[in-house]
């Protein structure tokens, strides 16, 4: 593909690089990874002496790239309209040269450039084009005319084909040409959460151009009259422009050079430790497109004050205002909006030569009434801390890798590694849509609900493979049951997630089938076996002519199916076998099994969930091809962070886990009844298979005899924990021992406070992220679940910090590459042989 830049950017060349504005060249290299040929059409003035450090920017990444030079322009004055008729035509030529050459036209709007490159390409509607518009596409706006021109040749349908154009925020009335977009600051390796803690001084960042409109004089005002109140206040001002000289003059004048520094312009890692330790971030500019200084900053959990433009109010998720609101203060969920800043009432009296009659703080736009709403919220910590912590979750769900993401969306280019694929636990912002007509807005969802195939048990439902990568194996999971349990659960996410990973993916049920079958998805081969013991020859005999005829390649046989795993190689049948241990407290518990660990020769491999699984197989089993991987989350449903605010409601506590001894349900019912005769208005769901024996009758007499029929709940037979789990506000696991729950990863992309016992990972899972108690200690669980009912900031921050630790380490694109690359590698083993 020759892709053709077409921007109003100025670059420089220097040592046969082109270099331009920093911001702008990191987003374009990440266009450029994905296609062969790269032409930039853009003013290139006289190359500056570096030594004189005339400019700063990055180098385009590109092995191959051309570029045509072109003159600026503007219609400032008479005397640059009369240069402009001249210059105007060349570089319209010279854009139209550039489209014939190139396969997909790439414009950068709103600029002069982009104008004509927007009036060019009307020519050329077989040719696939992006525009990035980078300004306010809002239709209300008061915009240049020039501006206005643009955004109606791109939005008509009639003069614009085969055209997507990219706009920030999502904007009602629309055509088919505008796709909301985003852009991205950070990576997900930068991903945590801040803590920050609210007490004075205040401090106050601006990042930005010193340029009018950017709302620089408005933000020093708001420090002083914050000053005026009392309020310990302080402000840093990053940037630089034309307006830094009339800044320090006026902060001067205001005697506020103690409380405001101009710190001049910054790297983006100086300006990550400026986030890190201001409070708030401060944009009251007059247009914005993508306010990138607002996005950062929430993203190191600094509350942002900014204006009413453009999609501001979407980042912030303000309440909408109806026509005609003049309201000076509005608080939104993750900021404080400000309205009528910029009117001409409050902009009188500002005069740049600061003689005697220079602007004075009594016709700023902020009020009485409105400092009085901005000093209630600064006294109010506990606010502050749900706001940052609310604006920090949302920032940081666009990073880099979901950007670029993106782009190869837009793009129309393959997914280059197995692990991105659009998977990712939900937020309150889900995952970037493909198609043309949406990549991401508030209130998107992607989408996960495939019909189901009913076949009978018996019967194969054909696999349809998408193989993505160079090298391809045909993999079958085999687990007895399709019941809800941890093992189960794995086997089929991992067949689904398989399905478009590897050249087909298949699962077979050997003894019973269960709720979890109807979460099979289309394109994953099914068998059910219905084996009746561990020697039905006839269910044998089917398996192992179901894996000759689909040419199944590697058996990955989770918990106690290693056994007809183990016959099937025995039988002569030449696959790779993984055996997947999904048990816990083998080490503790001193059980020996001499026929797994004697048939443990023909594992090809052996994946372990923990520390004590890998100790065990390393110690006992005769095949040391031994890996840990964790379990790991699917994208079940949308995701909420808990924001309670009907106090009136019962506080849900859930324990997600079968009804097994192991579990230690009584231990946590004793807890309950405990902590529940201090705090009446509480309720406790148990979500789990009821296999009515004897432990689940035990677990019933004790509900009756202890009269909380009316506050425990058995919920047996769903597969709809997540629905459960978004309505509670604390989750407990009380295990006697576990290796990996998969229950606690749930808690976690929940979004819930999570108390678990001390076994298995679980205390790596929840370090400093939850409450830890010894197995059995029922004062313990009891003390821990009274902490976090007391204490609903600790229970928020406690599960943002959890919820981002198991979207990092513990989802599907974070284990995915993991175990794909140890079937390929027990696949290079098994042929070496």
């Amino acid at each position: 593909m020759r892709f053709a830049i077409f921007t109003h950017v100025i670059h420089y060349q220097y040592e046969d690089k082109y270099y331009a504005y920093s911001p702008y060249v990191r987003e374009m290299n990440l266009w450029l990874k994905y296609v062969e040929e790269v032409e930039v059409i853009a003013p290139a003035p006289q190359t500056p002496s570096p030594r004189r450090g005339s400019f700063i920017g990055d180098p385009y990444k590109h092995s191959s790239l051309t570029f045509t030079k072109i003159p600026s322009f503007n219609l400032l004055n008479s005397k640059a309209i009369l240069e402009s008729v001249v210059k105007i035509p060349i570089i319209f030529f010279k854009i139209l040269g550039a489209m014939r050459r190139a396969d997909h036209l790439h414009l950068r709007c709103p600029g002069n450039i982009g104008l004509l490159a927007a009036i060019a390409q009307i020519f050329f509607p077989k040719k696939t084009k992006t525009v990035k518009y980078a300004g306010n596409w809002d239709p209300k706006a008061k915009q240049p005319w020039t501006y206005r021109l643009q955004k109606w040749i791109l939005n008509n349908r009639l003069l614009s084909r085969n055209i997507k154009v990219l706009v920030y925020g999502n904007w009602p009335n629309q055509s088919d040409n505008i796709v909301p977009f985003f852009t991205a600051s950070f990576s997900e390796e930068e991903k945590e959460p801040i803590k920050k803690d609210f007490s004075p001084a205040y401090k106050f960042i601006f990042i930005g151009n010193l340029v009018e409109g950017k709302g620089v004089f408005e933000a020093i005002d708001l420090i002083d009259a914050l000053k005026e109140k009392g309020v310990d206040a302080e402000l840093d001002i990053y940037g630089d422009g034309v307006l830094e000289g009339f800044l320090k003059a006026y902060i001067q004048k205001k005697e506020l050079h103690n409380v405001i520094k101009l710190k001049g312009r910054k790297s983006l890692e100086e300006l990550k430790q400026a986030y890190q330790n201001a409070h708030f971030v401060v944009l009251l500019s007059k247009s914005e497109g993508w306010p990138k200084a607002l996005a950062e900053g929430m993203w190191y959990g600094c509350i942002p004050i900014a204006t009413r433009v453009s999609c501001v109010p979407w980042m912030l998720k303000a309440p909408s205002a109806p026509e005609g609101v003049t309201g000076e203060i509005i608080l939104a969920k993750r900021g404080i909006l400000l309205n009528n800043i910029h009117s001409i009432k409050f902009q009188k009296g500002r005069q740049f030569e600061f003689t005697d009659s220079s602007r004075d703080v009594s016709r700023t736009a902020f009020s009485e009434n409105g400092l009085s709403e901005i000093i209630s919220l600064i006294k109010n910590p506990e606010k502050l801390k749900q706001m940052s912590l609310t604006a920090q979750k949302w920032s940081q769900q666009y990073t880099i890798e979901r950007f670029e993401k993106a782009i190869r969306e837009i793009l129309g280019k393959p997914n280059p590694q197995a692990s991105n694929h659009n998977r990712e636990p939900g937020t309150e912002n889900s995952q970037p849509k493909t198609g043309n007509r949406e990549l991401t807005t508030e209130n998107s969802q992607s989408i996960t609900d495939n019909p189901k195939q009913q076949s009978p048990n018996n019967k194969l439902r054909t696999a349809n493979p998408q193989p993505t990568t160079d090298k391809q194996l045909r993999i079958l999971q085999l687990i007895d049951t399709l019941n809800p349990g941890g093992a189960e659960r794995m086997a089929v996410n991992l067949a689904n997630s398989l399905k478009t990973e590897m050249d087909a993916s298949f699962l077979c049920c050997t003894r019973e089938e269960g709720m979890l079958k109807e979460e099979l998805e289309d394109g994953v081969g099914y068998l059910f076996l219905n084996k009746k013991n561990s020697f039905d020859l006839k269910a044998f005999w089917k398996l192992r002519e179901f894996i000759k005829s689909e040419r199944i390649d590697l058996v990955h046989a989770h918990g106690t199916s290693w056994f007809w795993g183990v016959l099937l190689k025995v039988s002569g049948l030449k696959i790779k076998l993984v055996w997947h241990d999904h048990y816990g407290n083998r080490l503790k518990r001193g059980r020996k099994n001499n026929i797994l660990i004697n048939s443990s020769k023909y594992f090809d491999g052996v994946l372990v969930l923990s520390d004590e699984q890998e100790r065990w197989a390393k110690k006992t089993l005769k095949r040391q091809n031994i890996t840990r991987i964790p379990n790991f989350i699917v994208n079940q449903n949308k995701v909420f962070f808990k924001d309670k605010k009907n106090h009136n409601k019962n506080f849900i506590i859930v324990c997600v886990a079968n009804l097994r001894k192991p579990k230690n349900h009584l231990n946590l019912l004793k807890a309950f009844r405990n902590f529940s005769k201090k705090e009446t208005k509480v309720c406790l769901q148990l979500i789990g298979n009821d296999y009515n024996d004897n432990y689940s009758a035990e677990l019933k007499r004790f509900i009756k005899n202890n009269s909380l029929e009316d506050k425990v709940k058995i919920v047996s037979g769903t597969t709809k924990v997540m629905a459960y789990l978004n309505n509670a506000d604390l989750a407990v696991l009380s295990s006697d021992w576990e290796a990996l729950p998969l229950s606690v990863l749930e808690y976690g992309l929940a979004g819930l406070p999570v108390i678990t016992t001390d076994v298995g990972e679980c205390s790596l899972i929840l370090k400093n992220r939850g409450i830890l108690v010894s197995r059995g200690e029922v004062g313990e669980l009891e003390r821990a679940m009274l902490e976090y009912y007391y204490n609903p900031l600790k229970r928020e921050e406690d599960a943002l910090a959890l919820q981002f630790h198991i979207k990092n380490n513990y989802s599907l694109t974070a284990v995915l590459p993991k175990l794909i690359n140890f079937y390929f590698s027990v696949g290079e083993e098994h042929d070496r042989k």
